[in-house]
């Protein structure tokens, strides 16, 4: 009960703007140690590798090229920071620009179970209809989730995000049981 309680009325607990974080010593070690990585390959192939090298020494730093650059352009190109205001939602990344979404303009969240686990928010913006999705992987997603319920009272949900996201009779529910037993303790 005690982490439903959390979740109810987020906002006003917790105030805006308020922001959620990936790990950012993580984020950034990651990227340093991958660009050394790289550059350590590449200095490999300029000054270690001739054609008396084994195919071994040959093909190694490319392998480690390849695998340290898919990790510095992931953790360029993925979410990094989630920003609450009261006007909307922005997500903003290292790599790429910031994305904002008003509330007024959201219209359904839904969650899709593909390759990628994702939260999709459905939107329309000048009279087209726009999605944009993000991961589930994100820290304090169901904080995350429950607040923008929250903020869009009338936003419609699919099968799974209806069981995630606390409801109005939920949270209605909850404060009265809450109320009844601060009651009880009192008397």
């Amino acid at each position: 009960m005690n982490d439903v309680d959390k979740l109810i009325d987020i906002n006003k607990k917790k105030g805006l703007p308020r922001k959620y974080k990936f790990n950012q010593f993580v984020r950034w070690f990651t990227l340093i140690l991958a660009s050394a990585a790289i550059a350590y390959s590449i200095w490999m192939v300029v000054n270690k590798i001739d054609a008396e090298s084994s195919t071994f020494h040959k093909i190694a730093p490319f392998v480690i090229m390849f695998l340290a650059l898919n990790s510095v352009l992931k953790n360029l190109f993925t979410m990094n920071v989630i920003v609450f205001s009261e006007d909307g939602i922005s997500f903003h990344y290292l790599g790429k620009r910031k994305v904002l979404l008003q509330w007024k303009d959201l219209q359904k969240m839904e969650f899709s179970n593909d390759k990628h686990r994702q939260i999709i928010l459905k939107y329309s913006l000048n009279g087209e209809e726009n999605a944009f999705s993000f991961s589930i992987s994100f820290p304090n997603m169901l904080e995350i989730v429950n607040s923008i319920a929250e903020m869009c009272p009338d936003l419609q949900y699919d099968d799974f995000m209806t069981k995630v996201v606390i409801s109005s009779e939920e949270r209605e529910k909850f404060n009265k049981q809450r109320k009844e037993q601060q009651d009880e303790t009192q008397s």
